[in-house]
């Protein structure tokens, strides 16, 4: 028979540890709020007839964010046969006025009570049997991260059948709760529940967060952690890259050699290894940077440091209109734009998810982490500091382009709630740190299966091939030079105007590795740019400008507006020209060359795409009633016009301040 099986539990609390110990999968964890923004459902590992759902998590059912309101909804919806509260069992007082409300669901409920390693390790005391008799459930204390008690979870889960007793102090299913009725059972029972002593792990995180967030040293901190990240992943990830290198050019010689043998055509030959081979294989070569960063991030994710970063930029970014779950997004989006854009339905309030949408692709992802590294050991010499600037100009520029959408009133930001746990700092986990880069090379080498092997077909193709068939290595009769060399001067005001740049910055829409692609393919980077301001003039239009395809096709669905969308792509563009253009004309305030009114006239160009992408596109919020309609104020006769979009019909509203 088959059972539904849902995990339901406060953020942080080890839900989707446990999913993954009981599904065999690997989803991402951390230690920190907001990981988990969507459910997740697979099938237990030892009985295929009980299907496991990962919720969202929640500290209430009146819920506030997207991702909470969906956990009401699957409630209501879905067929569930038991529900496995998961609880933090070294916070218990907070997470059982969660399991209060549970109560009033009348489905049958088992406590899972986690973190049982370290509750021993530090001789805290849980009465699982008077728990049980109060409630009229079954408690098990489990720890998800080591296993412990699983089995006994699962074999409770497939014969219990008994409903919980209701809570009175909760009103019914999807009311306000009564906050002091559900404290005040739960502090007149703590005591018999739990025998508590402040642990080892709290008394070092207290003294760890006296100066982790200490207002003179906390950014420092910041700054160092980051700092050494991005140190760490360009010198190891280039020390260990070598040897990948040194293999794939190996392979490519002797299939060559191979080839050449057996009389393969030349094309044929040419293809395989210096479009196929080389080109994957120029990528797979970043593939230890990628991996050495992902590992670093898991360990501040997996410490609960991330949840500090939250703290100390929240006070930061409420003054542009976001908030700690903006944040969030950005941090995700640090691995993978995709993440960052898919985070942002946790955002409660409309406008302040809008902002957030078109800031995450700024953040340098793990792909472009690998173009920086390309360009650094290209041009200087394998500096860190090329990555690590990238990533701090692309904070600054975060707080600078959402200070413009600001000014320019492009979204009416209000002020949003936002709940943060700070949760107690943990050695990191081997095994959660081991799935985090399983599922990186998983995602890298599928996309080198199929958008990078695509990549590489098409860019060999296209430079071999062209309006009188195969070029026999004269590249300027190629499809690719003919199409880029006729839109290169787009690029002439940001120093970069060559063909080769105009194709890696096409093919990097695809995916932002294809940058690196391009180049070794068409002889590498040397002589395309005339100084170092132009380098930088390159990196910054590709760190700002619109993200990669999948990206973009996420943004599309989060913001579920087509003119929205076209706007976020010319804020994006437009921000990306603006930044490489002022760093290009740095470098050469001295100099007045033939380009300077070229470079005029797309001045003028940018600042009206500003102004385009700029204008209001939120929806009104002074009168009730008028849902997503177009509105225009009329001050002076204190009213709203109402423009009904496709209609266009005029209705008069009286504004909610009267």
């Amino acid at each position: 028979m088959n059972k539904n099986v849902c995990l339901i539990g406060n953020p942080n609390c080890g839900k989707t540890t446990l999913f993954n110990a009981l599904t065999g999968t690997n989803q991402k964890t951390g230690n920190y709020s907001g990981v988990t923004t969507e459910s997740k459902m697979g099938k237990y590992k030892l009985d295929k007839n009980i299907t496991i759902v990962d919720l969202p998590g929640l500290y209430s059912l009146s819920p506030y964010a997207q991702d909470e309101k969906a956990v009401i909804d699957y409630i209501k919806t879905s067929k569930i046969d038991l529900i496995i509260n998961v609880i933090d069992g070294t916070n218990l007082e907070r997470n059982l006025a969660l399991t209060c409300a549970l109560t009033k669901l009348n489905l049958p409920l088992i406590l899972a009570i986690n973190f049982c390693d370290e509750l021993e390790k530090n001789d805290i005391k849980i009465n699982a049997e008077y728990l049980e008799k109060l409630l009229t459930v079954r408690v098990i204390l489990i720890s998800a991260k080591k296993g412990k008690n699983l089995n006994a979870l699962m074999t409770a889960v497939s014969n219990y059948k008994t409903l919980p007793k209701k809570i009175n102090s909760i009103k019914g299913f999807n009311q306000e709760t009564e906050i002091d009725g559900v404290n005040t059972f739960i502090e007149n029972n703590v005591d018999k529940i739990i025998d508590k002593k402040q642990t080892a792990v709290e008394r070092f995180t207290l003294k760890a967060d006296k100066i982790l967030l200490n207002k003179y040293l906390c950014m420092p901190i910041f700054v160092l952690v980051i700092s050494l990240v991005y140190f760490l992943s360009l010198k190891i990830g280039g020390f260990l890259s070598g040897g990948v290198t040194k293999l794939i050019a190996n392979l490519s010689n002797n299939v060559r050699l191979v080839f050449t043998a057996q009389n393969i055509p030349a094309w044929l030959t040419d293809l395989l290894c210096d479009g196929i081979i080389k080109g994957i294989g120029t990528v797979l070569a970043f593939l230890p940077h990628i991996l050495v960063l992902s590992a670093l991030m898991a360990v501040i994710e997996e410490s609960g440091y991330t949840a500090r970063i939250t703290f100390i930029f929240d006070s930061i970014l409420s003054k542009l209109g976001l908030g700690g779950r903006s944040l969030i997004s950005f941090l995700l989006a640090s691995g993978c734009t995709a993440s960052g854009l898919s985070a942002v339905k946790t955002i409660e309030n409309k406008n302040e998810k809008l902002l957030t949408i078109f800031l995450p692709p700024f953040i340098p992802c793990s792909a472009k982490l690998a173009v920086f590294g390309w360009f650094s050991f290209a041009f200087f010499g394998g500096s860190a500091l090329v990555a690590t600037l990238a990533y701090f100009l692309s904070l600054v520029a975060v707080i600078l382009f959402a200070l413009i959408l600001k000014a320019f009133r492009a979204f009416n930001v209000g002020d949003s709630s936002f709940i943060l746990e700070m949760p107690l700092l943990r050695a990191p986990s081997l095994k959660s740190v081991t799935a985090s880069l399983y599922r990186k090379i998983i995602e890298f080498l599928t996309k080198a299966g199929s958008v990078v092997f695509l990549i590489s077909v098409v860019i060999w193709l296209t430079t071999n091939f062209g309006f009188k068939g195969y070029t026999y290595g004269n590249i300027e009769n190629s499809f690719l030079y003919i199409i880029a060399n006729g839109i290169k001067f787009i690029f002439y005001p940001l120093g970069f105007d060559s063909w080769q740049c105009t194709v890696a910055l096409i093919i990097g829409t695809l995916a932002k590795e294809g940058v690196i692609q391009t180049f070794e393919l068409l002889g590498g980077a040397w002589g395309l740019f005339k100084n170092s301001y132009v380098i930088y003039s390159f990196l910054s239009f590709l760190l700002f400008s619109p993200p990669c395809v999948a990206s973009l096709l996420t943004a599309k669905k989060e913001l579920n507006d087509n003119k929205l969308f076209v706007k976020m792509l010319i804020f994006q563009l437009a921000c990306g020209y603006s930044v490489a253009m002022i760093i290009n004309l740095i470098g050469n305030l001295s100099t007045l060359n033939n380009g300077l009114l070229l470079s005029i006239i797309f001045v003028i160009i940018i600042l009206l795409g500003l102004v385009i992408s700029l204008k209001k596109v939120s929806t009104c919020s002074s009168c009730a009633g008028c849902g997503n309609y177009k509105c225009k104020k009329h001050i002076k006769h204190n009213t709203t016009i109402c423009v009904k979009a496709k209609l266009k019909k005029k209705t008069q509203c009286i504004p909610k301040n009267g």
